[in-house]
């Protein structure tokens, strides 16, 4: 059975999908990390983490051993990302303001907090949430990232994935105003939307990034994880792997405004990225010498299915002053 770890980001339908794999696997193969102080934390995470200062090697071989199928609670994604791997690792982003009014609303239900909207997202513990928990990881190269909004979609999407069929539940939901984006008004829309760039960034490349990798699912293709790393005028570099079980490198065409120039084979070591636990032991970089100008526009395609990357297309910049 598939083992992975699941980044529960607050307010995210993480609970109806973490419930669901419940169903799925029963409570007991899988173990949670919600804060030493939590009840919902599972005690092997108690013991080796906490009370053990942090023995993840040790968690590790146990969850192993044990045959658990998942660990996951509100951490960020570096927590046990080293132990299962970027390709098995999940989560689900929403709609930056949507999700915050939802915590907001959620803090005044159970913990009955006291001050307005404006207050709760004001405090700099409160802002960017959702790529703060993710820092650190190629979005690119994470195994699934699912969309709450497109909930139903993202399950059918992951159970295909891991060889799942975890249903749909729709459990801890604001019923109130969650779906009008509750009584916000425009100053706070404003204000929120300054303070949460890189949420806002971040939830509309993955969001486009899902589209399109759902697009290749409803065709029956194979999906690549992939990214353009450096587009200059004399170099361009990135890696690519397949999804899945498959091996084989991927073969890539490299394109300049329109034009085809060569293809290449992601074979190359790339070890910044081997901390992640990456298929084929890291061998998944590619390069391309290349004559190009400031401002040109470079893309690159699998060769075997027209999958694009970046899903636009991205501008040569010129190289940094050493």
């Amino acid at each position: 059975m598939s083992k992975f770890f699941f980044v529960h980001i607050p307010k995210t339908a993480g609970t109806s999908f973490r419930l669901g794999a419940e169903d799925y696997f029963s409570p007991s193969k899988i173990e949670y990390d919600y804060g030493y102080k939590s009840p919902e934390t599972t005690s092997l995470v108690r013991e080796l983490i906490y009370e053990r200062r942090g023995d993840f090697w040790e968690f590790g071989k146990k969850f192993f051993e044990s045959g658990k199928n998942m660990v996951g609670g509100h951490v960020n994604i570096n927590r046990f990302l080293p132990l299962l791997g970027v390709e098995n690792t999940v989560s689900f982003l929403r709609d930056p303001l949507r999700r915050m009014y939802s915590e907001y609303s959620h803090f005044v239900r159970h913990y009955e907090y006291k001050g307005s909207f404006h207050d709760f997202y004001s405090r700099p513990m409160m802002h960017n949430r959702q790529s703060k928990m993710l820092q650190g990881v190629d979005l690119e190269a994470i195994g699934f990232l699912g969309i709450t909004e497109d909930y139903n979609e993202s399950l059918e999407l992951l159970n295909n994935r891991f060889g799942l069929n975890i249903l749909q539940r729709k459990d801890n939901r604001d019923k109130s105003r969650i779906r009008k984006g509750g009584d916000v008004s425009s100053e706070d829309v404003n204000e929120f939307s300054r303070l949460n760039k890189r949420d806002i960034a971040v939830y509309k490349n993955v969001h486009e990034l899902f589209d399109y990798r759902y697009s290749f699912f409803k065709r029956n293709l194979a999906w690549v994880h992939a990214r353009l790393v450096e587009a200059k005028p004399g170099r361009i570099a990135g890696w690519a792997w397949w999804e899945g079980d498959c091996d084989d490198p991927v073969e890539i065409e490299v394109w300049a405004n329109g034009e085809y120039l060569n293809t290449v084979s992601a074979v190359e070591f790339r070890p910044a990225l081997c901390r992640h636990l990456p298929p084929r032991g890291g061998y998944v970089g590619f390069h391309l010498p290349v004559k190009l100008a400031v401002g040109d526009k470079v893309q690159c395609r699998v060769a075997s299915t027209g999958q694009r990357f970046p899903v636009n297309p991205r501008s040569v910049v010129k190289p940094e002053a050493k």
